[in-house]
């Protein structure tokens, strides 16, 4: 009788690790794919396209606005629905963005040439 009820504990605690690391895993590959980004700063908005990766806790992708032309994602983290990063570009000062994923939307803040303005991204369909 022991031993079945400790092989039924070690596989109800077998099947909750899993369900766990299920839910992190698509918490994490949520933000991935192709994003309409729009930033706001000092009365004007840039609208682009900010197309994310998610491996683990590294954020990488890419960023196009007309302002600012192509960028990459660097230096970038993902991690309990909250992202950090650097845009880098050719032509343009590094963005330093933040922000959070929530209810399938992301938005943050960002600070670019000594100010600080607000972002906000919807999933493309």
């Amino acid at each position: 009788m022991l031993k079945a009820i400790f092989v039924l504990t070690v596989m109800i605690f077998s099947v909750a690790i899993t369900l766990s690391t299920s839910r992190s895993a698509s918490a994490y590959s949520g933000v991935s794919g192709d994003w309409s980004v729009t930033f706001t700063i000092a009365g004007q908005t840039a609208d682009g396209t900010i197309s994310l990766d998610v491996s683990g806790k590294t954020l990488t992708g890419s960023v196009f606005t007309v302002h600012t032309g192509k960028g990459t994602i660097n230096d970038g983290t993902f991690e309990n629905n909250k992202l950090n990063c650097t845009l880098k570009f050719e032509k343009h000062e590094s963005i330093s963005l933040s922000g959070e994923f929530k209810d399938d939307k992301l938005s943050g803040t960002f600070d670019t040439e000594g100010t600080t303005g607000t972002w906000t991204a919807i999933r493309k369909k």
